[in-house]
């Protein structure tokens, strides 16, 4: 993907020091547990050289795509009428990617930086921040879960999430918090996994009983031998139109951006603006009604959800 970046910022002030907000009922107790060794483990590899990216991988690892993503998130959002500004919360934050990023758009005045894990807010955050020179000023890390948050009825312009909403145990109840913390205007611009609708329940199924591999469970503290699966871990799956349906069930209007990324135009494509011609095609779709739209991505399994609270 291609073209458009962050500003370098001009400073980078001091981190404040996490908050605490109060959790909700759907909170697993072994999922904190788990992120706190996850955590230790990984600051242990920085500890000796390794990179933070190489460390996590995942989110950490693909910092620039999920900028790029993030960039033509403002681009898109810019060309149909509703810019991103004011308050930002990055929910289920883990290592703070999307804070980071957040932070670095000069209309995006404050970011809530919102993570269950203690350790993942006071110890992992601050790596990534420095190393991907984020507005840390502009950032208040909490401990929180992202069903309940501590903020006033109608005050952020946005909330972001990377990978985080799937592990809602009542989806229903994380999106109408977010409704409610909102203002009228305001988006969710989450990016998460979504499957085709004709995958059945059986196949979603499958992949949460798939065992956890033994380098994560080896992050988590999980003993090797024990069956240890996707969906004990608190994940869930959801198909292309349950992700709609769930948003537009809390208040949302919602849209997605699937990702095409197809290999053997690669050559030709990556030569090309493709991505921000994409993302205008994307625009001018929505602006004319469509709600399932295509752009040129990294990630076919991820989509880019658009939800307005009208």
């Amino acid at each position: 993907m291609q073209q458009e970046t962050t500003r370098p910022p001009a400073s980078s002030g001091a981190l404040k020091d996490p908050v605490y907000w109060s959790t909700s009922e759907f909170v697993r107790q072994e999922a904190v547990s788990g992120m706190a060794n996850r955590a230790s483990f990984e600051l242990d590899q920085v500890s000796e050289g390794v990179d933070i990216g190489k460390a996590h991988g995942e989110t950490a690892g693909r910092y620039r795509q999920y900028e790029q993503l993030y960039l033509g998130v403002r681009r898109f959002l810019r060309k149909v009428g509703l810019p991103m500004r004011g308050q930002a919360a990055d929910l289920g934050s883990g290592t703070g990617v999307a804070a980071c990023i957040l932070s670095r758009f000069d209309t995006i005045d404050r970011v809530w930086a919102v993570e269950i894990s203690e350790p993942f807010v006071r110890d992992v955050m601050p790596v990534v921040f420095n190393e991907n020179q984020a507005r840390q000023e502009k950032i208040q890390r909490v401990v929180g879960d992202f069903s309940r948050l501590e903020v006033a009825d109608n005050s952020l312009g946005v909330i972001a999430e990377i990978d985080s909403f799937h592990h809602s145990e009542s989806l229903n109840v994380t999106l109408k918090e977010c409704w409610r913390a909102l203002r009228p205007g305001g988006v969710i611009a989450a990016i998460d996994r979504a499957w085709p609708d004709h995958t059945t329940q059986a196949q979603l199924d499958a992949m949460l009983d798939k065992e956890f591999p033994d380098h994560m469970k080896t992050k988590y503290n999980i003993p090797l031998s024990a069956r240890f699966t996707r969906r004990d871990w608190g994940e869930h799956e959801y198909t292309l139109r349950q992700w709609l349906e769930a948003f537009s069930q809390a208040g949302f209007d919602a849209a997605a951006l699937q990702q095409y990324h197809p290999p053997a135009l690669n050559s030709i494509l990556l030569k090309l603006p493709t991505f921000n011609l994409s993302i205008n095609q994307a625009a001018l779709g929505y602006r004319l009604g469509g709600r399932k739209l295509w752009i040129y991505g990294f990630a076919p399994t991820r989509v880019t959800f658009i939800a307005v609270k009208r």
